[in-house]
């Protein structure tokens, strides 16, 4: 599972508004380093819905599709909840996990620029709670089709990640 989260780079954060209706994004996100905490950090603005919605209630969900080889068959996917903290622009493990390839470089490269033009750039830190949930993770798309209920999983955190 802790494969599937850091190969990946996409994902969808859901949030909530002040009314409690959900807010889902689409976002681009980089991961702690192994021998940390795990981590989700994505770059945004001070001034979207996002960030005001973790502002007023910080608990979110967070789904990362995970591409079969046969683009017929849906996505298998990761998923958890957890607690999202809106961290500066300066912040450094923020800034290290999206310094590790040359595509994250870019992304952070294209949001500096973006609030060159007007905003204030930040991170949103996301650290799942213990239990994570998937959904075909490990297994073919045929072996889904045959099984599905053996398609879905969960696994806990280690201590300390």
């Amino acid at each position: 599972m802790d494969r599937a989260v850091r190969r990946r780079t996409f994902g969808t954060l859901s949030t909530m508004d002040r009314r409690g209706a959900p807010h889902a994004t689409a976002v681009i996100y980089a991961v702690s380093p192994p021998d940390q905490p795990l981590t989700l950090f994505v770059t945004t603005r001070s001034t979207t819905a996002k960030v005001h919605h973790i502002r007023k209630h910080p608990e979110v969900a967070f789904v990362i599709p995970v591409p079969h080889r046969l683009p017929v068959f849906p996505p298998s996917a990761v998923q958890f909840q957890g607690l999202a903290t809106i961290l500066e622009a300066n912040d450094t493990a923020a800034i290290g996990a999206f310094q590790k390839s040359w595509f994250h470089r870019r992304i952070l490269a294209a949001e500096q620029r973006i609030v060159s033009q007007g905003g204030q750039m930040c991170f949103i830190a996301i650290q799942p709670n213990k239990t994570i949930f998937s959904y075909g993770i490990g297994l073919s798309a045929l072996d889904i089709l045959r099984q599905p209920r053996q398609a879905a999983g969960q696994t806990q955190l280690p201590a300390g990640r």
